[in-house]
């Protein structure tokens, strides 16, 4: 089994409070789907997810494809 992690820092957080109600995930939805579609004979086994950063400091998340 292999896995492939991309990685992004959503945004710097400037205080508590987010400046705007819209959503983004800075390109990484669109860099995932062009990294499947690149992989026509994979199969996949499993997705994970995680998210970090603190109060101050920006938020990073991780998506892990694990696949044959």
């Amino acid at each position: 089994m292999e896995v492939k992690i991309f990685t992004k820092v959503l945004r710097p957080k400037v205080g508590f409070l987010p400046k705007s109600d819209t959503a983004t995930d800075h390109g990484l939805e669109a860099e995932i789907n062009l990294w499947l579609a690149s992989q026509p004979n994979i199969e996949i086994q499993d997705i994970t997810q995680s998210q970090s950063g603190g109060s101050f400091q920006p938020s990073t998340i991780v998506i892990s494809v694990w696949y044959k």
